[in-house]
């Protein structure tokens, strides 16, 4: 009986022309969507593409110079154009620390347009805390970008209430659901067959579009893949069985638009918005022209005592100390920036560490309130599977951090040793190590929305059990 339901349901749905042209604008805008986030990828990889090759070039340049140089082949003029200098090697010829683009990277642009994919350490510089953000377009920021996760979080249910508002309602008002009613056919078996058909319709369109608009833009297949559209089926099913609690109720079609799209809003958009507004206003990010002006006042204060800052350095770093005493070292102005330092990351970082530890919260706060809308919960899981999520980038803050910590430390000894850069050195140099630390949450989320899902269907039964069928006969 159960395969006999879901054959007329088919035969249904594949009469009704609002299918194709609702299939048709979905597939459309899949297919946009995907070809925004594959063109961002592509940008952001081509700019870490870009800066890799430079810094190639500059490195094969420059080792000729050290070497001719270093054979007396060439003269260089003025002491600081010497091309062996740690000074200018260091400052110039930083290393590149990337964040490539992970496969799935084109499915949520999250914070990727709001922090930069690639650094290159320096010996002189605000620290990363204090500049690591890159300039967007202020429209874009304001309205987001138009990806695949913009489509599956907020457009995708609307697809799905249209396919499954009138679930009961139609049969009913077409005077149908009186004839069904009088077979020995139960109806919540009926509605079950109506809705796993649907279901399934509508998560076969999405995995057909997805594959479909992959292989056209050639976007390779990856594990994570299946991961996606298990997750998106998970959220479809969500919303088709809040569709199925709504339609037991016995309302007419347009009620159930009204009350569908009423939750949609409610789910979608209040919810976010409130708990993203309340993180803001319980932890409230103190002013980064606050966090500059500080550095900059304490940089100031360090130039001025930066004779004094030094010696007392070397009194804490007797290691340090030059060993040929009657030569005057040509670093002399690093030397004392190096000193002062530790004096400008002690004057800054209780301000950084408030800055920090607000956005620390602000997440915490999402983290612990994303259980009220399954919304949330799949936004949070497409960022994740992306690698686009805050917490990807705050961990690829803090390696490019630790990464200048030990470029730094490479070249700092040998400035106070007043050491000439060698050839053979540039293969010694420090190299950056990136890879994610982060934890997946995905899966959690995925877990979290089937709760939903299990719930609703659980107060589907049970209206179902309290419910006559004079409510569904009613007109």
């Amino acid at each position: 009986m159960f395969r006999l339901h879901v054959k007329y349901e088919w035969v249904s749905v594949w009469r009704d022309r609002w299918v194709v042209v609702l299939s048709l604008i979905f597939f459309g805008l899949l297919f946009f969507a995907i070809r925004n986030g594959q063109e961002k990828v592509l940008e952001r990889q081509a700019s870490i593409a870009k800066a890799r090759g430079e810094l190639r070039q500059a490195e094969s340049k420059r080792r000729g110079e050290i070497d001719s140089v270093a054979r007396g082949l060439r003269q260089y003029g003025e002491a600081r154009r010497n091309p062996r200098l740690l000074s200018t090697y260091g400052q110039r010829m930083g290393k590149v620390v990337a964040m490539d683009a992970q496969p799935l990277a084109f499915v949520a642009t999250g914070q990727s347009d709001l922090f930069t994919h690639f650094a290159k350490p320096k010996l002189y510089g605000e620290v990363y805390s204090l500049g690591f953000s890159e300039l967007a377009n202020p429209v874009q920021l304001l309205f987001g970008s138009f990806d695949l996760a913009f489509v599956c979080v907020y457009l995708l249910p609307l697809l799905v209430l249209a396919f499954s508002y009138n679930l009961l309602s139609s049969d009913k008002e077409s005077g149908s659901l009186r004839l069904t009613l009088s077979q020995p056919v139960s109806l919540f078996s009926w509605l079950v067959a109506k809705l796993a058909l649907r279901y399934a319709v509508v998560v076969g369109l999405i995995a057909a579009t997805l594959l479909i608009v992959l292989a056209w833009h050639g976007i390779a297949m990856s594990t994570g893949l299946f991961w996606l559209l298990l997750l998106i089926c998970v959220y479809v099913l969500f919303w088709f069985a809040v569709s199925f609690l709504v339609s037991l109720f016995g309302w007419s079609s347009g009620q159930n638009a009204i009350v569908l799209v009423s939750v949609w809003v409610v789910l979608v958009l209040l919810v976010p918005s409130i708990v993203s507004q309340l993180a803001n206003a319980v932890y409230p990010v103190p002013s980064r022209i606050n966090m500059i002006h500080n550095y900059r006042v304490a940089e100031a204060d360090a130039e001025k005592r930066a004779s004094e800052i030094l010696t007392s350095y070397y009194r804490d770093h007797p290691e340090l100390g030059q060993q040929d005493s009657t030569v005057a070292n040509q670093y002399q102005f690093w030397l004392k920036y190096f000193a002062s330092v530790d004096v400008l990351k002690k004057a800054v970082q209780p301000v950084l560490d408030e800055y920090d530890g607000a956005l620390a919260q602000q997440q915490e706060w999402v983290d612990r309130f994303k259980v009220l809308s399954p919304a949330i919960l799949f936004q949070d899981g497409l960022n994740d599977l992306a690698g686009t999520s805050t917490a990807h980038y705050t961990d690829f803050r803090h390696q490019v951090i630790e990464f200048n910590e030990t470029w730094r430390n490479y070249f700092i000894p040998r400035m106070f040793a007043n050491e000439l850069l060698q050839a053979s050195d540039l293969d010694q140099l420090p190299e950056p190590r990136y890879q994610s630390r982060v934890q997946p949450v995905w899966a959690i989320d995925l877990l979290l929305i089937v709760v939903f899902a299990a719930v609703v269907l659980g107060v589907s039964f049970r209206v179902y059990q309290t419910s006559s069928a004079e409510r569904w006969l009613a007109s």
